[in-house]
């Protein structure tokens, strides 16, 4: 890990060096005058998944409660934040009766390989009891992230394309008939 300023000879050179200079200001600037607009944009999004990471335990035991009391086949199916949560409680002990898990949006695959998704420490495996994953991330949406290159033969990633700009994208799932054609496939 490094902090602070590149060192020198990082490959750009003083031109290049000497040209960026007044575009970072600019862009400080810019943000720093904004910056009220800026956490008020992201605080609801970024506060609910702060919050998680940081004291999930009674959403995980909630939702193991919920689950408990189901009768089998069970699927859960968590969209965004949702699918964090499912992963991670799946991750965290076996849930009998969950025979397919399946995350949409979801930000789990890039939790666990930044080291902050509670339950799995990256690089580990997925532990033998999380059952078969279906993950749909859309390539336009900037909030969800493709799982089977980290979890290959445990994850099956299905691309979809809903054609929207994010943010929207991040919504977009559930107007997209890829979508229900994947789950439609997979359910038990």
């Amino acid at each position: 890990v490094r902090l602070g300023a590149p060192p020198a000879g990082t490959g750009r050179g003083p031109l290049l060096r000497a040209a960026s200079r007044p575009l970072v200001r600019l862009g400080s600037r810019y943000a720093v005058r904004r910056r009220r607009a800026l956490t008020d944009a992201a605080h609801p999004a970024a506060g609910d998944i702060l919050a998680y990471l940081a004291r999930g335990d009674a959403v995980r035991r909630d939702l193991r409660d919920l689950v408990t009391g189901l009768r089998p086949p069970v699927v859960l199916l968590g969209h965004s934040l949702g699918g964090v949560i499912c992963l991670d409680t799946l991750i965290s002990g076996p849930l009998p009766g969950v025979e397919l898990l399946v995350t949409v949006g979801s930000q789990g695959p890039f939790l666990y390989e930044t080291g902050a998704l509670p339950s799995l420490v990256h690089p580990d495996p997925l532990p033998d009891h999380v059952p078969p994953w279906l993950n749909l991330y859309d390539r336009r949406d900037l909030l969800g992230y493709a799982a089977g290159p980290l979890f290959p033969g445990r994850a099956q990633d299905v691309a979809t394309d809903s054609r929207q700009p994010f943010p929207v994208a991040h919504s977009a799932y559930w107007t997209d008939p890829a979508v229900y054609r994947a789950l439609g496939e997979r359910l038990p």
